[in-house]
């Protein structure tokens, strides 16, 4: 049986009769489900801090793109979870974001899964 490509959230599982067993199947189901935007592999230079010292921003750049988040690359190990503040160089203000995953390079630095909260993001090369 084929997974679907993409699930409706559900406003309130607990008032359903069988939450939990609903609630853990939607969430398995969420976990196979596929990306639902195309990112495109689009260098942008921005700068990315922490909400904590905004003051201490890394220059970095992007692998991919989408208009709802990124992949970059950094330095730094960001936390799953953690809202940094991201700025492009060119164009858009700043925008917060919420990381998603880090995973480890060979090269000692990462690759930072961020996704952006309410309204599409416009890249600028």
């Amino acid at each position: 049986m084929p997974h679907p490509k993409r699930i409706e959230p559900v406003e309130n599982l607990s008032e359903q009769a069988g939450s939990q067993s609903t609630q853990r199947k939607i969430l398995r189901l969420k976990s196979s489900d596929a990306r639902i935007e195309k990112r495109e592999p689009l260098p942008v230079q921005l700068y990315l801090a922490s909400l904590d010292d905004p003051r201490a921003r890394e220059r970095t750049v992007t692998e991919d793109v989408s208009p709802h988040g990124a992949r970059v690359l950094t330095k730094r190990y960001w936390q799953p979870g953690e809202a940094p503040l991201l700025t492009p160089l060119i164009g858009e203000f700043p925008k917060h974001a919420r990381v998603v995953y880090c995973h480890p390079q060979p090269n000692g630095s990462y690759c930072v899964g961020i996704a952006f909260e309410g309204p599409s993001f416009k890249w600028h090369v």
